[in-house]
């Protein structure tokens, strides 16, 4: 039986590893539309918060806490509008 030899390059324990950055990943546009998100969100609480206070006459957190993930439910309701956008093309399991 004959012996294959493979011939490799030598192995450098010292090389330069290539850094995964955030930057290169994700675009500026985005950045800026999440962080226009939070803003919003941000204001919708404390408005929110202001006028429970003005109508409940003391302060507590209820449903105007939920502004605060505006961000979230945003990016939530893309993916599942962009899911089923991209499910009306294609045929499922149980059309078959």
């Amino acid at each position: 039986m004959p012996m294959k030899i493979e011939r490799r390059e030598p192995v450098n324990l010292f090389r330069k590893q290539n850094h995964w950055r955030l930057r290169d990943h994700i675009r500026l546009a985005v950045v800026v539309k999440y962080a226009a998100l939070t803003l919003a969100g941000i204001l919708l609480f404390r408005a929110g918060q202001a006028r429970a206070l003005a109508e409940r006459g003391y302060e507590a957190f209820g449903g105007e806490v939920f502004a605060l993930f505006f961000p979230l439910f945003y990016w939530m309701m893309s993916r599942i509008i962009r899911d089923i956008l991209g499910m009306r093309g294609k045929k499922t399991w149980w059309q078959n």
